[in-house]
């Protein structure tokens, strides 16, 4: 019994040192931010997806509750693998994407594209970047709002 506490006490503070670093990785992952949708395009085209882009702003608490508690998950998640594949769009002027035909534009004006003004806003797409489902604007009603995604993937899966 002494055995048992003495190695406890030796241990455990080291065991807390090796999980500090881990803890802090895991809790610092971030969206996949889209770059050039012609790549994304493809994937989606090529494996039958709907693409799911989150239109976010930098100092947008609801986004990143929206990514903690449903994005993320959902792309760690294999159920989802063979269904969706999911992006993010910040929505600032400074910064500048590869649109579906291949121009670079504004993230701001990829996103008036499809009339969001507001963050978060999730939009259902196809390969060529069609509307699939409607879009789910906001973030509310955490307990339903895993259903309410779900529902508009299925939406939008049944239109491809």
């Amino acid at each position: 019994m002494n055995i048992r506490k003495t190695v406890l006490k030796r241990f455990l503070p080291y065991l807390f040192i090796l999980l500090i670093p881990g803890l802090a990785v895991s809790g610092s992952a971030e969206m996949i931010q889209s770059q050039d949708l012609r790549d994304e395009s493809r994937i989606v085209d090529e494996s039958n997806l709907i693409l799911v882009i989150e239109f976010s702003s930098e100092y947008c608490g609801y986004c990143r509750q929206l990514e903690q508690d449903f994005l993320m998950p959902m792309q760690r998640n294999s159920d989802y693998d063979d269904k969706i594949l999911i992006r993010s769009v910040s929505m600032s002027d400074y910064e500048y994407l590869v649109d579906f035909e291949g121009r670079s534009v504004s993230t701001a004006e990829f996103a008036s594209q499809y009339g969001v003004v507001i963050t978060p806003t999730l939009v259902f797409l196809d390969s060529k970047g069609v509307e699939m489902a409607e879009k789910l604007v906001g973030f509310w009603s955490r307990d339903y709002f895993g259903g309410f995604i779900d529902n508009s993937i299925d939406e939008a899966r049944e239109k491809l």
